[in-house]
């Protein structure tokens, strides 16, 4: 790697990240830090997106002030509003690119917020598409869920990343299975995401054998011997994902090894949410007993 692109990485780290604490001053309009302006301003796009981890992007324009100052203003109060922001709240950003930004945003308590509580917020401010050119391809797949007929977009490639937008057509998915153990349903129920899921309830004897059995993916992983990933965290474990046998697939080979090294225990409740569909990337949320 040439000393050019290190010191290109080298710029975007510096000072990429800053937080704000929220005063009812600066609810409707919020200024980031003259350090941080200097150092980015002049690539920053206009609008920015703001990325929290539901994964929605919130679309914000700014303008500038004098020579350093610059303010997010349009789109900002719509942020604050959905996710009720008030006096004592912070919010941290981190710079991703010249357009987005991902943020978290804690309590007065310095907990994070439940994200999920704001869901089924009716957003008004409107969150248009970002072009394809900047979140790369995208693709549509069927989505197995109620609503027969209706698409799952997924972006490549960042395809975990969903657009809030009046003409969207993305739905939220529900899960491909059904677990009959009750924490299962609920966890099954609760969980958003855009992307095809399944939920699997561990059982002790998924903890000692060297395979389990999981839904079908028909439509969504062919059925054939394949390698799937499955990622927590920053870390990734290769699984092989075995074809159907009667109206089950099996993950195989890695599998012990991807339960022994996450410490699942029996009663644990996995949530296995399909990121990237071409690499076969799930996420894996796990869900302590």
């Amino acid at each position: 790697m040439s000393s050019h692109h290190h010191q290109c990485q080298n710029n975007i780290m510096l000072h990429s990240r800053f937080f704000k604490a929220i005063l009812k001053t600066n609810l409707q309009r919020i200024k980031i830090p003259n350090k941080f302006s200097r150092r980015h301003g002049s690539a920053l796009s206009n609008p920015v997106f703001l990325k929290p981890p539901d994964g929605t992007l919130w679309k914000v324009y700014w303008t500038k002030k004098n020579s350093d100052e610059v303010w997010f203003v349009k789109g900002w109060k719509e942020f604050t509003k959905n996710y009720s922001l008030n006096e004592g709240y912070l919010v941290v950003f981190k710079y991703e690119e010249t357009s987005q930004f991902d943020v978290i945003i804690l309590e007065t308590n310095d907990l994070e917020i439940d994200y999920s509580k704001y869901e089924t917020v009716n957003r008004k401010g409107k969150c248009d598409q970002r072009d394809e050119k900047t979140v790369g391809i995208l693709k549509e797949i069927p989505v197995k869920n109620n609503d027969a007929g209706k698409r799952l977009t997924l972006f490549s490639p960042q395809p975990h990343m969903k657009v809030r937008g009046e003409s969207s057509t993305r739905r939220r998915t529900s899960s491909l299975n059904w677990p009959k153990e009750l924490k299962a349903q609920e966890i099954a129920q609760k969980f958003i995401s855009y992307n095809p899921f399944f939920t699997l309830f561990i059982k002790p004897n998924y903890l000692t054998e060297y395979q389990v059995n999981v839904p079908t993916l028909k439509g969504y992983i062919e059925d054939k011997v394949k390698d799937v990933a499955l990622k927590v965290g920053e870390r990734q474990w290769q699984v092989k994902l075995l074809p159907c046998r009667s109206s089950a697939r099996r993950l195989s080979g890695g599998w012990s090894l991807f339960v022994h090294e996450n410490g699942l225990q029996a009663e644990d409740v996995c949530v296995f949410e399909l990121i990237n569909m071409e690499d076969s990337v799930f996420k894996v949320h796990v869900f302590k007993r």
